[in-house]
């Protein structure tokens, strides 16, 4: 019962800072951050492909379940060609093994404000429950929440480590 109210007040909270978008627009902008869905000019170092070695699976201990992470590019939330495998994929291991409820977590890496980070994790991880629901999950099955930069996976200030970091998990409830 605890972890539900946790949940609650931490959606709710999310829920708070994403329909403050007017502010998290202006709050990006003054830290030289691009708006959620814009496109700015990325240099080729700023382009990380990780490869199955460096895309680290989430085992969850005693269901013999492994999810991959979706990753995300810099200011993005759109699924590239590969997302949408890595989400193909997980459906298909949750449709085999009959899990009912998930919740998708949206990460971010460390650069830009709390609420422009809160914000573009709830659109990453509402593409990938979008994705799930195309597929066949039911939607009232899968839940999301945005924990920002609060979660990082790596906490180096390198292009290798915030690749990592700009993620969307799928987790068994």
């Amino acid at each position: 019962m605890k972890n539900m109210i946790k949940f609650v007040l931490v959606f709710a909270l999310a829920a708070g800072l994403t329909a403050c978008s007017k502010n998290v627009k202006n709050d990006a902008q003054a830290d030289n951050v691009g708006v959620v869905g814009e496109v700015e000019e990325i240099s080729a170092e700023d382009i990380i492909v990780l490869d199955d070695e460096d895309a680290a699976p989430i085992t969850v201990e005693g269901e013999g379940i492994t999810l991959q992470p979706v990753f995300f590019a810099l200011n993005q939330y759109t699924l590239s060609k590969e997302a949408r495998a890595v989400i193909e994929a997980n459906a298909e291991v949750l449709k085999v093994k009959g899990v009912k409820t998930i919740l998708v977590e949206g990460n971010c890496d460390d650069r830009g404000t709390i609420a422009y980070n809160i914000a573009l994790g709830d659109k990453r991880a509402k593409e990938v429950k979008d994705y799930y629901v195309k597929l066949g999950l039911k939607a009232d099955e899968i839940y999301t929440i945005s924990y920002g930069k609060e979660k990082p996976v790596c906490t180096e200030a390198t292009n290798e480590c915030w690749a990592q970091n700009r993620r969307a998990d799928t987790i068994i409830q």
